[in-house]
Parts: structure tokens; C-alpha cells; sequence
């Protein structure tokens, strides 16, 4: 998005300096502040399209930078990317300002500044208003319905959907702060060409995902056997039977009445399998949502009730759909393959990987696809590919090239 202006505010030369050079590089118009005060004053003297905002300054905090802007009617529309190296604890600062639409971890690449800084700025030109006008989310019409079974604040329509949407045109993450912040009940359904997914919302907390046509990764069992609850084995067994014996309820209970996984191991699998869910949601760029209030939730929904923070899961989930953007420069399909760069592993000391980066390199081969190197480390897609990402960074392996022929 060339000519759009970026304002940054922090008290680092170096970082001010590096940002700088990286945005002007790209095409953007930027100004830099050195603390707080200066930054406010040049937003205010000059509106940027963009505040990059450091977490610590010399001289105001940037929640109290961010509560200054909200308060300056010129100002409240800008959106805010702090810069932080303090992680969750800027994460639970920022939660309750709006104006806050993302959290860029320090240290940071080039390119994992221009995916947030690009991703804001679209963020920015959609302008969503969660429930006026067609361009974004469609409020459908009242249809009688006795007023005790209608859920008070939203009109029920066609097929009880009460909203309903594409999600070319409005992000899920803007639906569910929707629900959230009304504290509203009952599923939210995402279509997409060959897939589903439903996230059951309670009194505005997620309470549950499921999901039909997604791959393995997302399935309960991966998430059971991965955190080390079932054999992948025995999961088989007991699979097979409840195809051959259908009607035995829901697979975490049966699994829980055969004494085969623990009610504390069962309901951390399912949280882990409910935030992976959301954070795929959150990274549909085509398809329908559609919101269907209820008073009452369903089994599997009120078997879980995890309770689920949606602006924490959508703070993590974002910062995924990023790292996903920078990812798949390097990593374009799960058909990849890779080799080992054997010279370089040799000298290198293997006693400073982390062990899920031993364990995908020790899986590439050669021949493994990105796809098989996900099923045979058992860990999701996400996880894979961003260790895939390191070990090519440093060069530990590369891209097979397909031989010449002639």
C-alpha cells in the first residue's frame, strides 16, 4: 500500500532508524518520534494512517500514548501496532483499547514488520462497522418469533441465523469481538469450499469449536495422542469400533468411560483443539459466516465449556495469520520437498536446537513433503512449517531442485 503514512514512536536510534529504512524501502511516507509526547504531538499535528508504537518509553508508557490518541476525536480511527519485548504482558495491557490492532514481537524481521504493517493497514481501509450496511456484516430481518426464545439484541432470520456475512468482505475476527462484547450466545458458523467450522459462543466467551472437512491436525485425537493422553494405536481401536457400533456419544466421553484418558486430560485436548479451530477461522480469506443465537448449548459445547477469551485467542490468532504470510514466502505449498544440508548440520552444535526442530530435521529427507513431515512428527501444520522456516534461515536444509534434463 504505497503513500500510505506511518508514524513511529520509539526511543531506540537503532530500531527508529532500522523501521525507517524498511517502510521507506516498501513505499510508505514515515515520520519518527523519539517518546511519548513528541509522538503525540506529531499525530496530532499531522494524522498518520498507521502509529507503530513502542510498548516502553522514557517518558509515558504505550497504553498511556494509546488512551491519549483514543481521546482525540481526529485520532480514534488510528490503528496501533505496538512493538513490544515483553510479550503477553503487552498483550494483557492493550487488550481493552481498540485502538490496539496488533502486537509486533521485538526482535523482529523486515518482513515480519511489512505482514503487520501491511495487515493493519487493509484492516484500516475496510473500516468495519460490525453491524450497519451491506459492505460489511448483513443484519437479516425479523421474522415472529415469541420473544422468550429469541436471545435479546440480535433479529433472527432465515434458517435462525441472526447474521451472516462474507468473509471476503468482513474479517471473523471483527464478528466475534461482535459477540464478545454483547456477550451474546449460541454458534457461529464459518462455510468454506471444502470445509466448516462452528465455534459455540457462550455470554460472549468460546466455549467449544468443531469442525467438518479439515485435516487430521485438527481433529480431537491428534490433540490426545500428541499431548501424550492415548496411543495412536489404541485411539485406532477404539475408532474402528465406533464405526462398526455406531451411537456410543461423543469420543471424548466414550474415551473418558473407558478409562482410557483422564476428564483433566480430555478437556486440555479439547481447549488446544478449539484454539487451533479459531485461529484456521481466522486465516479464511473466502467463504460465509453465519451467527445462529441460542439460549441453550449444544452437548459437546456445554461437555467442554472452556470459556475461552476471544480478544486473547484473536490477539494470538493474528499474530499467526502474520507469521503464516511471511512463512509462505519461503514454504509456497505442503509439496515442498527438502534436503539436509549436511556440511552445516555437521558443524553445529545439535545440543542447541529445541527438540521439535531435532525432530523435524531429522524427518527431511529428501523425499517427505512438507505434508508427510507434518503426519509423521505428529504436530500441526503451523508448528512444522515454522520450524521448516528456521532450519532454512539458517540454512540447515534447502529446497530439493529437480535435476536438469538434456
Amino acid at each position: 500500500m504505497p503513500d500510505e503514512s506511518i508514524l513511529v514512536v520509539d526511543d531506540s536510534p537503532t530500531i527508529l532508524k532500522l523501521v525507517e529504512m524498511t517502510l521507506a524501502k516498501a513505499g510508505f511516507h514515515v515520520s519518527t518520534a523519539d517518546c511519548g509526547e513528541v509522538g503525540i504531538l506529531a499525530a496530532s499535528e499531522k494524522p498518520p494512517d498507521l502509529l507503530l508504537l513502542d510498548y516502553l518509553l522514557p517518558d509515558l508508557n504505550g497504553d498511556d500514548v494509546c488512551r491519549a490518541i483514543s481521546g482525540n476525536v481526529a485520532l480514534a480511527t488510528v490503528p496501533v501496532v505496538v512493538m513490544s519485548a515483553k510479550g503477553e504482558e503487552a498483550g494483557a495491557c492493550f487488550s481493552s483499547l481498540g485502538s490496539v490492532v496488533d502486537i509486533l514481537p521485538k526482535p523482529f524481521s523486515p518482513d515480519a514488520l511489512l505482514a503487520v504493517v501491511h495487515h493493519a493497514l487493509e484492516k484500516r481501509q475496510r473500516q468495519p462497522s460490525p453491524v450497519s450496511g451491506p459492505d460489511n456484516l448483513d443484519v437479516v430481518g425479523l421474522l415472529p418469533k415469541a420473544e422468550e426464545e429469541k436471545p435479546a439484541g440480535l433479529p433472527i432470520g432465515p434458517e435462525g441465523a441472526a447474521l451472516l456475512g462474507d468473509l471476503a468482505v468482513v474479517s471473523i475476527a471483527d464478528v466475534l469481538l461482535l459477540l464478545q462484547d454483547r456477550q451474546h450466545s449460541g454458534t457461529l458458523c464459518l462455510r468454506g469450499k471444502d470445509a466448516s467450522i462452528e465455534i459455540c459462543v457462550n455470554k460472549g466467551r468460546i466455549d467449544f469449536a468443531g469442525a467438518q472437512g479439515v485435516a487430521d491436525e485438527f481433529l480431537l485425537g491428534h490433540f490426545l495422542v500428541r499431548g501424550g493422553q492415548i496411543e495412536r494405536a489404541k485411539l485406532d481401536d477404539v475408532l474402528e469400533e465406533r464405526r462398526a457400533a455406531p451411537g456410543g456419544g461423543l469420543l471424548g466421553a466414550d474415551l473418558c468411560r473407558r478409562g482410557l484418558i483422564t476428564e483433566v486430560g480430555l478437556r486440555r485436548a479439547m481447549a488446544q483443539q478449539t484454539t487451533a479451530l479459531v485461529f484456521e477461522g481466522l486465516r479464511w480469506g473466502k467463504g460465509t459466516f453465519s451467527f445462529h443465537p441460542a439460549a441453550e448449548s449444544s452437548p459437546a459445547a456445554r461437555e467442554a465449556s472452556l470459556g475461552l477469551p476471544i480478544d486473547g485467542l484473536i490477539m494470538q490468532g493474528l499474530r499467526r495469520v502474520d507469521e503464516w504470510r511471511v512463512i509462505g514466502q519461503e514454504i509456497e505449498n505442503f509439496d515442498m520437498v527438502f534436503v539436509r544440508n549436511e556440511d552445516k548440520i555437521a558443524s553445529f552444535d545439535s545440543h542447541f536446537l529445541l527438540r521439535e526442530e531435532a525432530a523435524v530435521l531429522e524427518i527431511v529427507n529428501g523425499k517427505n513433503t512438507v505434508r508427510d513431515i507434518i503426519s509423521l512428527s505428529k504436530m500441526g501444520s503451523y508448528d512444522v512449517t515454522q520450524v521448516l522456516f528456521r532450519l532454512l534461515r539458517c540454512k540447515f536444509i534447502r529446497r530439493r531442485v529437480a535435476p536438469v534434463v538434456g
